[in-house]
């Protein structure tokens, strides 16, 4: 137990890490490129986007325009305004993933293989008056309390319970015969989340470089097209 914790305090310092290293770049990124486009826009020459005082029609009016007049720095104004969303949201869908590769590479897919295990046990006890109910419906409410459990366990703690629900929304249960035998139907969900954690192999960074190197290429077309 002493060593799973421990591994467990390594693989979430180091998800922690992996999180910040895309978080805080590309945050800073945004916060350079809105100040660079915001700059170029308001230095265009013209009557500006007064237009875009005149309600809804007047603001798409003056969107429009915006692009006309200056499209990469208008571009790189969208792309940095979305990045103080996007980023978060990239970085929590990697290190996840990395961590699911971490837990396996660390032998833990077993710890994670059993609370799955105790749940469905739980689930199949507390759906076993719904078995005419059905099977698409059957499978939402399955999928739903399975969810519902992994909240409730206390032995569990925050980061421990994203892996799990994260596991429970990537590994596909659509087949599952529900109605089947609870012995049976545990033993292929299982069989799923385990061929699901075992193929999975460290997560490529390659579209996170690409989001953060992209705002950086729009910086210098707006500055060559767009300065004036």
């Amino acid at each position: 137990m002493k060593t799973n914790l421990t591994l467990f305090t390594k693989i979430a310092t180091r998800s922690a890490a992996a999180w910040l290293s895309i978080v805080i770049p590309g945050i800073l990124v945004s916060i350079i490129g809105l100040i660079i486009s915001i700059y170029l826009l308001g230095h265009q020459p013209g009557p500006g986007y007064a237009g875009s005082r005149a309600g809804i029609v007047g603001a798409i009016l003056g969107i429009v325009v915006m692009f006309t007049v200056a499209f990469w720095s208008s571009v790189l104004f969208v792309l940095s305004l979305s990045g103080f969303a996007l980023f978060p949201s990239m970085a929590s869908g990697y290190t996840l993933k990395k961590a699911i590769f971490l837990v396996w590479d660390n032998k833990l897919g077993d710890y994670f293989m059993e609370k799955i295990g105790v749940y469905v046990d739980k689930v199949m006890v507390k759906i076993a008056e719904k078995r005419a109910t059905l099977d698409a419906t059957l499978n939402k409410e399955v999928i739903k309390e399975l969810k519902l459990e992994v909240k409730k366990d206390g032995d569990t703690n925050k980061w421990q319970k994203k892996i799990l629900n994260y596991l429970l929304k990537k590994v596909n249960l659509d087949n599952i015969d529900w109605k089947g035998d609870p012995a049976a139907v545990k033993k292929a969900i299982l069989a799923k989340v385990k061929e699901y954690i075992g193929e999975k192999l460290m997560p490529s960074a390659l579209y996170v470089r690409l989001m953060l190197i992209l705002p950086i290429v729009l910086m210098v077309l707006a500055f060559i097209y767009d300065r004036h």
